[in-house]
């Protein structure tokens, strides 16, 4: 199961340790690197005085990208041979390449240190082939989830619940042989509508799953969703027809004559009446509740036979670290639950509502328990890496993260914006100076890694969104469409400008980049306005995307007043001038973007293989790995860190 390199490199790295000094080494000197990963904003480039294109590309990269369009410029990025452009392989007919007259696809060549930057970028990205694991740890095509279980998944979701549920049971046997004693139990970490969790306790995996999420909606629906898994039973409601008949009937003389107001106190007849009514009705429900038993009962004996079958077990709480002990031992154990609400571990409280389709399992003392996690967003990967090391029950984990922009930062405000570009949009300082313990990065490499900025990485806000695109996944309809969307956008920022909604970003008021200690100067407050997700309708051209964008800012608390008063009045050809006048800049951004992107894969790698070397450094770990486990055409998030315990 422990895959032959702790971390999925090309061929070229036969050492992880060569490969991670050489990763922070060009994350830190690679001074384009810095600048398009982290160093600016889309927002920002049409307003600045020189553009953003001009100011941060070489000019030889310019000159190159003028005579090629946008999609060669990807294909160069994301698929050209590059070992070819670099000379180092014999020319093959089926790979575009450069001539005897330095031309590429009947333009002039990429200029070496543009195809030394792509090979850098390329060298230092993780792996991302994935090939199916069979349940047994053979290679292998996995088998379709069953229908009742897939329920309201998506092919996206359907995939990584297929591949992670055969993953997961592959490294619980493989854990289970390594430790001579068996995982009882799977933490599912934030568990979202549980689709992996129900998966992993229905057969064949049949594991007892205890599934942690902070939402109670979420718990909800994933407990509505085990019914139809048939992994909770519906509650049904029986009745003795003829009793129910007669019951009715007999109520309904009782009611014979109630018209009249004036009668104030019942009968004798009408309490005899009475009395009999709720005679059947207890005893209907008596037999009904008996009946039901007995189904339940037989349905168990049926469905269970001697197969031990998996359960679910929902814990509804807010994890904060990964402190998980007493959550663990209360869901194991939950003979003697807790109250309501519960201070546990770091004062957090815990709300439990659980169900079993089975026996409870093990006890609480003989837990040994494995956490995994499916795309845990920003700081919450990093509890379930710690939990390993923080709870005696937990023996080994698995965490595939995402979000990587909702991470905070544990070694203060990043350093990366250009000094000269630098814009205090309040988006990208709230979690950039969050100073959280819980933080990027994990490691001690990271936090000591000298560089000529002083030492420890940091990536801001800006880097850390960028690395979660998928530039290998974008097709020409999907690039042209975002490449509307961030022009659009930009246009947009530059109007707020011109009209004097918001400041123009500000540059140092010396006129300089900086001091000699190359801190910046002061600089002008620029604001970044959120305009959010529109409607694909409202990209048809940019007059209309403005109209509808102004519309949605005009309801900003602090901006609306001068929205409207400002830009809301402009006419179409007003807006339509904008676009025309500005239209040579889309390419440019594009271009930018694109970059940015593919730049941003670096990116992720250091935080993926930051996660790793925290592992490696803990005394208790024995093993420790990060491996593909999807399709990155599926989920382009693919990578999973495990680690074992000794």
């Amino acid at each position: 199961m422990i895959p032959k390199s702790p971390l999925p490199l090309s061929a070229e790295w036969t050492d992880t340790d060569d490969y991670v000094q050489s990763l922070l080494s060009f994350a830190t000197t690679s001074q384009i690197f810095i600048n398009l990963c982290g160093g600016v904003h889309v927002l920002d480039f049409l307003t600045r005085e020189p553009d953003l294109y001009t100011t941060i590309l070489p000019q030889e990269w310019r000159e190159f990208f003028d005579e090629h369009d946008i999609g060669d410029i990807l294909d160069l990025l994301l698929r050209e041979n590059i070992e070819l452009l670099r000379g180092n392989v014999p020319e093959d007919e089926n790979v575009s390449k450069q001539n005897g007259n330095g031309e590429w696809r009947s333009g002039s060549a990429p200029p070496p240190s543009l195809v030394e930057y792509i090979y850098q970028i390329r060298r230092h990205c993780l792996g991302r082939e994935f090939t199916p694991i069979g349940g047994n740890g053979e290679k292998a095509s996995p088998s379709r989830i069953p229908i009742h279980v897939a329920v309201g998944m998506k092919p996206k979701k359907s995939h990584e619940v297929e591949n992670f549920s055969r993953y997961v049971d592959s490294l619980t046997a493989s854990v289970n042989e390594e430790r001579g004693a068996n995982i009882t139990h799977i933490v599912d970490f934030g568990s979202g509508q549980n689709y992996l969790g129900r998966n992993l306790a229905s057969p064949p995996y049949d594991k007892h799953i205890i599934a942690i999420e902070r939402h109670h909606h979420n718990l909800r629906a994933s407990s509505a969703m085990d019914v139809h898994a048939k992994l909770k039973k519906k509650v049904v409601v029986m009745r003795n027809k003829k009793q129910y008949k007669l019951h009715k009937l007999q109520g309904e003389a009782a009611n014979d004559g109630e018209s009249d107001s004036s009668r104030s106190t019942p009968s004798k007849t009408d309490s005899a009446r009475k009395s009999s009514s709720d005679d059947l009705l207890e005893t209907a429900a008596q037999r009904a509740t008996e009946e039901t038993v007995a189904l339940a009962q037989a349905g168990d004996e049926t469905a269970e036979g001697d197969r031990p079958r998996g359960s679910m077990e929902y814990i509804e709480h807010d994890i904060k670290d990964g402190y998980l002990e007493p959550v663990i031992q209360h869901a194991v154990a939950p003979s003697n639950p807790p109250s309501r609400s519960e201070e546990v571990g770091d004062q957090q409280k815990i709300e439990a509502s659980q169900h079993s389709c089975a026996s409870p399992g093990p006890q609480a003392s003989d837990a040994q328990v494995m956490v995994i996690s499916l795309h845990s967003c920003g700081n919450l990967v990093h509890h379930g890496i710690r939990s390993l090391v923080l709870n005696p029950s937990v023996v080994a984990i698995a965490m595939i993260g995402c979000c990587y922009n909702l991470m905070t930062e544990r070694l203060g405000p990043a350093t990366y914006k250009l000094p000269a570009l630098r814009s205090h949009h309040h988006r990208l300082q709230a979690t950039s100076q969050a100073y959280d313990p819980h933080g990027f990065p994990m490691s001690n490499c990271l936090e000591n890694f000298p560089h000529r900025g002083g030492k420890g990485i940091k990536f801001n806000i800006t880097a850390r969104m960028m690395a979660v695109q998928a530039p290998y996944n974008w097709g020409p309809k999907d690039s042209e469409g975002f490449f509307t969307r961030h022009f659009f956008r930009a246009l947009l920022q530059h109007i707020l400008v011109d009209y004097g909604v918001v400041p123009a970003p500000g540059t140092p008021c010396n006129g300089t980049p900086g001091g000699a200690d190359g801190n910046p100067g002061e600089v002008a407050v620029g604001t970044a306005l959120m305009v959010g997700s529109m409607p694909k309708a409202a990209f048809s051209s940019f007059a209309t995307y403005a109209r509808a964008a102004v519309t949605k800012l005009s309801r900003n608390e602090h901006y609306g007043a001068i929205i409207q008063e400002k830009v809301a009045c402009l006419s179409d050809e007003q807006l339509a001038k904008y676009e025309r006048d500005y239209k040579v800049y889309k390419k440019k951004l594009s271009i930018v973007w694109s970059l940015m992107a593919f730049s941003a894969g670096v990116v992720e790698s250091v935080i993926v293989a930051d996660r790793w070397m925290f592992l490696r450094e803990q005394e208790d770990v024995k093993h420790a790995w990060v491996e593909p486990v999807f399709e990155y055409g599926q989920s382009p998030r693919n990578l999973v860190v495990v680690g074992v315990k000794k």
